[in-house]
């Protein structure tokens, strides 16, 4: 009979083994240490090619050429974490402040992709990436690749109003 219970117990150990959640692949964020989560974030971007700083210990600003971005972890131990992703765009020197902030309102009226506020020489434009206990590098990438297309919407919806400071690669055809 003991040879049984420990036949048992091992046939379920085994199953309970083939059950398991598998380990999370990519950037496994410790919830809830954000400041940890952003030291990966930072040395992630820092590896492709971005120049990053740590800001109030949670917050990534990185920039790379005409790039710049603020990227913030929030991590919750039993739900869906989420990076916070700020991407701004410096306005022409002179720019009047009461257009930047139409411009910024017009763009939450007519694309719906997150929010852009217009800051103290800059329009802002949030958004975030949700994802469950480790953040794949593929999707963080393709990710801020997607926001800095939202740059191209913006230049639409901006027309002729010279508000912004072009970007090398922004097209006036589009």
């Amino acid at each position: 009979m003991p040879l049984v219970r420990v036949l048992l117990l091992v046939s379920c150990l085994g199953l309970a083994a083939c059950a398991a959640t598998p380990a999370p692949q990519g950037l496994a964020m410790p919830a809830p240490h954000e400041a940890r989560a952003a030291s990966l974030l930072a040395g992630y971007l820092l590896g492709r090619g971005w120049t990053v700083a740590l800001a109030e210990d949670r917050v990534v600003v990185a920039a790379r050429g005409p790039e710049r971005l603020e990227l913030e972890p929030l991590l919750d131990a039993t739900g869906l974490d989420r990076i916070i992703v700020w991407r701004s765009w410096p306005a022409v020197p002179g720019a009047d402040p009461a257009a930047l902030e139409a411009l910024a309102l017009e763009l939450n009226a007519n694309l719906n992709v997150g929010q852009f506020q217009a800051g103290a020489g800059e329009l802002r434009f949030q958004s975030s990436l949700p994802f469950l206990d480790a953040l794949e590098p593929r999707l963080l990438d393709a990710y801020l690749e997607h926001t800095g297309r939202v740059r191209l919407a913006v230049l639409r919806v901006q027309g002729e109003r010279q508000l912004l400071v072009p970007v090398e690669g922004d097209s006036s055809g589009r």
